[in-house]
């Protein structure tokens, strides 16, 4: 797990820094949450801030008088300093197991927002510090403007925080906000690619090629698009074995003449697999809809890629063959006898799915029980590439919108089935015990 700190000055545009990294695929630890958690009526937090700066600071429904707070310790560093040892070691405490729940799930990029991270922690903690600033006098008139203090109050705010000039020199990236929205976006976005591509490297423990073999073009995105993304971007040589190009199915729901719904496919394919990152495409021309578990010319032909890749990691259909398809069920039989013929010590997956999946298809899409579920991947931070290679295969349909539960859950994870013995689900395809 990449763990980032986001920091900066009030009015700098950190919160809505904060708000595109959580669209993108982070899992956000937000600062000023966890801070209002620790300081629900009736938690030993309040009572210190009532024993220290007055009753007068908890309202009559027992919550903080969070205004009153402010202007008492606005300027007054006596004070600030005190608010901070009773608030932030309990926030401290609970951003703590956060992370750790984060890991177990195996989440590739916590952000965590800390206003104050240079006072009060150590940036060396984290694995990058991103800073959002922007000058003073943008900052005074933004707290002015939009959020109605006094000029007194404004500059009280300022300057009971530490000067940016020192932060900007011990920040990793420096994202400035003097312009427009989209000026801040794109900025943000440059700084994402950046700590994406420094997740995927550190999350993959491998050196070797992964070797994806499906029947259809399509199959590679629909099923695993976040998976080799993410590889791709780890630096991973990530190769896409394909045995068909399309041209028994059709285009838009609508039959077309063959040929031409092969080079519709055919093309769709390539900018698809561009859009993912993949290193090399391997594209055959058996018949689609004809594909046969028995075809020797196709067990053949996988042996084949194998001796040619030597992958470290294989992923293919499961002899579910995911939804039953024919080609699938022989794309699998074909690829185990081969993986037997050569002798590959490669780790092999299954593409499969979680119940909730399977259940909103009506089983048309098989399922895994939970405990059958080997790996799971965290592939948010490259949905945008997974969504291009939607979108580059124009010609056909995802199972879902991509804005409903099921979508979005396969927006968010992608599970496997293996052949390897794990404690448990495991975060990255090359953590398994190799199949002897």
């Amino acid at each position: 797990m990449l763990k980032v700190g986001l920091t900066g000055n009030v009015a700098a545009g950190k919160s809505t820094v904060l708000a595109l990294f959580d669209e993108w695929g982070a899992t956000v630890i937000d600062a000023d949450a966890l801070v209002r958690e620790v300081q629900t009526p009736g938690s030993s937090v309040l009572t210190d801030i009532a024993a220290r700066f007055g009753q007068e600071m908890i309202q009559g429904d027992g919550s903080l008088d969070r205004t009153s707070l402010r202007r008492t310790v606005a300027g007054n560093k006596e004070a600030l300093d005190a608010l901070n040892a009773i608030v932030h070691p309990s926030v401290q405490r609970r951003r703590g197991e956060m992370e750790t729940e984060a890991t177990r799930r195996g989440d590739c990029i916590v952000v965590n927002d800390i206003p104050l991270l240079f006072e009060v922690l150590d940036p060396d903690t984290f694995d990058s510090v991103v800073l959002v600033d922007a000058p003073e006098s943008v900052r005074r008139e933004r707290l002015t403007r939009e959020r109605g203090l006094s000029g007194e109050d404004a500059d009280k705010l300022i300057s009971s925080q530490r000067p940016s000039v020192d932060k900007r020199a011990r920040s990793r990236f420096v994202i400035d906000n003097v312009g427009a929205l989209e000026d801040l976006e794109r900025a943000a976005w440059n700084v994402w690619e950046v700590i994406r591509a420094e997740s995927a490297a550190k999350q993959w423990g491998g050196t070797g090629p992964l070797l994806a073999m499906f029947a259809h073009p399509d199959d590679e995105t629909f099923a695993i698009g976040g998976t080799l993304a993410r590889y791709a971007d780890a630096g991973a040589e990530v190769h896409v074995w394909c045995a068909t190009r399309g041209e028994a199915g059709s285009l838009n729901g609508e039959r077309a003449p063959v040929e031409r719904t092969r080079t519709v496919r055919t093309e769709e394919f390539r900018r698809a697999t561009d859009a993912l990152g993949v290193h090399e495409v391997h594209l055959l021309d058996f018949p689609d809809g004809s594909l046969q578990p028995s075809d020797g010319t196709g067990r053949r032909a996988a042996a084949d890629i194998l001796q040619q890749v030597q992958p470290d990691v294989v992923i293919t259909f499961g002899a579910d063959g995911v939804t039953g398809h024919t080609d699938h069920l022989a794309v699998h039989r074909w690829v185990d006898d081969a993986i037997r013929d050569v002798a590959s010590n490669a780790s092999v997956f299954y593409v499969t799915y979680p119940g909730p999946i399977s259940d909103a298809t009506s089983g048309r899409i098989a399922a895994s029980p939970d405990d059958q579920i080997v790996a799971t991947l965290d592939i948010r931070p490259w949905r945008s590439a997974k969504v291009a290679a939607i979108e580059a295969h124009a010609s056909q349909r995802f199972p879902f919108a991509l804005d409903t539960p099921p979508g979005s859950l396969m927006m968010a994870q992608e599970w496997f089935a293996g052949t390897g013995q794990t404690k448990g689900p495991i975060h990255d395809l090359y953590e398994t015990p190799r199949r002897a």
